[in-house]
């Protein structure tokens, strides 16, 4: 796992802080803000150009986030101008930004302090911050009218694992990566050429630069180069743009989501907070009565340590749904304590396998490795071995996280839920696809989306999925004795989570292929052997034994065998061995979250959203294609067409 260094920061003038690795300041010396609004906003044609966009979001792409002082000035420009035009009030902000040297957190909040004005917002993003893993982060702000994608690492290197769509995703850039001659390796020919791929028809720039081989390296790709003058000191600096007309809005207006587990209200909550309607058509007489329905589940990354799909997803993954929690926690009931993981081996493969995780290059506040001693101060419960801690995870309620995601879309007006709705039949028809349920019932949808674990390959549309069945039962035995002070979860073998009621959770039995949901006495105990193996000899053990779980639930996951969701558009299956392979028009899965939904499923839900709505998405192009639905057809015909 390559490395992120936070930079080097001179705060002798907290009014002008400079950065010791570029020689240069971080803002004006003067008025930053007016800066901000005369060199990015205004030559770009903002607030104005609000007022005729033709889509629901407006898409900035930024070089150098920096102290973040030019996001908050245009999200406040946002605010205002949502209060000053109805026009603006469903308008959102898409702000990417590439950054390789993040500031931390304490950093940020130190330059905040500058600007008082927006201490709202500054709260926010620093409550969102991610931690600092090569990679794109996600940042869903201000009940998802503004949001973020901080993209850690070398620009020249994580620009071009943008994905463009089909006619470009950005709408306006701002070039504001430290002065050339003390930057030269960020203002390269390279940097214009991506500029051009990822922008939109009409899309504009500014910087507060007018070097020659800026406006030459600009000019060289389409984009106009007009000159005004500079900002205080400087004395010029120039504002263009690309030729062409703005495309429309080619978002969904009403889409079709059948499933309401987390995966499906993950996947309501994303569209409903991007203005598409959404029926919402859960089986049951309630959403999540399946696998979502546990009353306590553990979120922590699922990390390797290779620099791998796997590894990159769950790092990112990760801080959206501990995010997501915390903010759907501040005004809906979800019962949660980020309490830490302590994960620990059983025997010599997983000790080295953990051993080479605390190696691997990950931030120490996302996982690092504790001994015996320290395990049990986290644990606050007698443990005979260290292992690695994730003090960011913990646990949290699924079903009522579920609920909670529910009522936010709700709150939209644009949500309406249909239980007692079986699916049996999807169909696809000149006007869409035809959703045919149980007693006869049948609706029409143009976009359906698939957030329906096991049952997705029940229907011939998704037969062909890899989808796998496994049977997991857990157990909620009384908190007795020193279990009642357990303090953080534990897994090894098996996971064990604090008492909440006066019962801890326990668990899982791990039936592959069994699709049976009820409760089995053998379940419990494999349980208990399970607890046995993960805590053999410490005096605590008994209270887990099988005699005591006298309450406890079974349920179904989807798993696919590389460990990855299945989230994007569903491939067609029958066009041989040809490359790329076709996708079945306006039929998306969110599905194959396995035993860590919890974890991956905001961050997918919000992948298929930028994926329906043409915005920036959150993932690289090759992360993405990891999730793709069509990854094993894919690779099945490019081994076709090798032979």
């Amino acid at each position: 796992m390559s490395q992120l260094t936070h930079p080097s920061i001179d705060w002798s003038d907290p009014g002008a802080p400079i950065s010791v690795e570029f020689d240069d300041v971080y803002y004006s010396t003067t008025n930053g803000v007016a800066e901000t609004e005369y060199v990015f906003l205004r030559p770009n044609g903002l607030p104005q150009r609000w007022l005729s966009h033709p889509r629901g979001h407006f898409a900035v792409a930024e070089t150098g986030f920096g102290t973040g002082l030019n996001l908050l000035v245009l999200w406040h420009q946002l605010r205002q101008f949502a209060q000053r035009s109805d026009s603006g009030n469903s308008l959102r902000l898409h702000f990417v930004s590439f950054e390789k040297y993040p500031l931390t957190v304490t950093d940020l909040a130190r330059s905040h302090r500058q600007w008082p004005q927006f201490a709202d917002l500054a709260q926010q993003l620093r409550n969102a911050y991610p931690i600092a893993t090569q990679g794109c982060h996600r940042l869903v702000l201000d009940q998802g009218r503004v949001t973020v994608d901080l993209w850690f690492g070398d620009a020249l290197d994580t620009l071009p694992q943008v994905d463009a769509g089909p006619n470009g995703v950005f709408d306006a850039w701002f070039l504001d990566g430290f002065t050339p001659s003390k930057n030269p390796q960020m203002w390269q020919p390279e940097l214009y050429q991506q500029m051009a791929r990822l922008s939109r028809p009409d899309a504009t720039y500014a910087t507060f630069t007018s070097a020659g081989h800026v406006r030459r390296g600009l000019e060289a790709v389409g984009f106009s180069v007009n000159k005004l003058p500079g900002y205080g000191l400087k004395r010029e600096m120039i504002h263009g743009q690309l030729p062409g007309e703005a495309s429309p809005m080619s978002q969904p207006s009403h889409v079709a989501v059948v499933g309401a587990g987390v995966a499906g209200a993950s996947t309501a909550l994303a569209l409903c907070r991007r203005g598409i309607a959404v029926n919402l058509y859960c089986q049951d007489p309630k959403p999540a009565q399946g696998a979502s329905g546990n009353r306590q589940g553990a979120l922590y990354p699922l990390l390797n340590a290779s620099d791998d799909g796997l590894a990159r997803f769950y790092s990112q993954a990760f801080p959206l749904a501990r995010q997501q929690l915390l903010q759907l926690a501040e005004c809906r009931q979800v019962d949660h304590a980020l309490c830490g993981v302590v994960q620990l081996p059983v025997d010599d493969k997983s000790s080295n396998k953990l051993k080479k995780v605390s190696e691997a290059g990950f931030p120490l506040e996302l996982v690092h490795a504790v001994d015996a001693e320290q395990a049990t101060q986290i644990a606050d419960l007698p443990l005979d071995r260290g292992g690695v801690y994730y003090p960011l995870g913990g646990w949290l309620c699924p079903a009522q996280l579920t609920q909670a995601m529910l009522d936010e879309a709700e709150a939209t007006g644009l949500l309406t839920l249909q239980p007692e709705h079986r699916l049996t039949q999807l169909q696809r028809n000149d006007s869409g696809w035809q959703l045919q349920f149980e007693q006869q019932r049948s609706v029409q949808a143009e976009s359906v989306v698939l957030a329906t674990g096991v049952g997705t390959t029940a229907l011939e549309a998704t037969a062909a999925l890899p989808l796998n069945p496994v049977r997991g039962q857990i157990a909620y035995p009384s908190a007795q004795g020193e279990l009642a002070s357990l303090k953080s979860v534990i897994c090894a073998d098996g996971y064990l989570v604090p008492s909440q009621d006066g019962r801890v959770t326990c668990g899982a039995s791990f039936g592959r292929g069994d699709a049976d949901d009820s409760i089995k006495a053998e379940d419990y105990q494999e349980i208990g052997q399970r607890m046995a193996r993960s805590f053999a000899g410490l005096p605590w053990l008994p209270a887990l034994a099988p005699e005591h779980y006298d309450q406890g639930r079974a349920a179904v996951r989807a798993t696919v065998r590389d460990h990855l969701p299945l989230v994007g558009p569903v491939p067609q299956w029958d066009h041989g061995d040809s490359l790329p392979v076709a996708h079945q028009p306006g039929l998306h899965l969110l599905t194959g979250l396995g035993s860590r939904g919890l974890c991956s499923a905001a961050l997918c839900a919000e992948l298929l959203a930028s994926q329906l709505c043409d915005e920036p998405r959150p993932l690289s192009l090759s992360d993405q294609a990891n999730l793709a639905p069509d990854r094993f057809e894919r690779r099945a015909r490019a081994k076709a067409q090798k032979r």
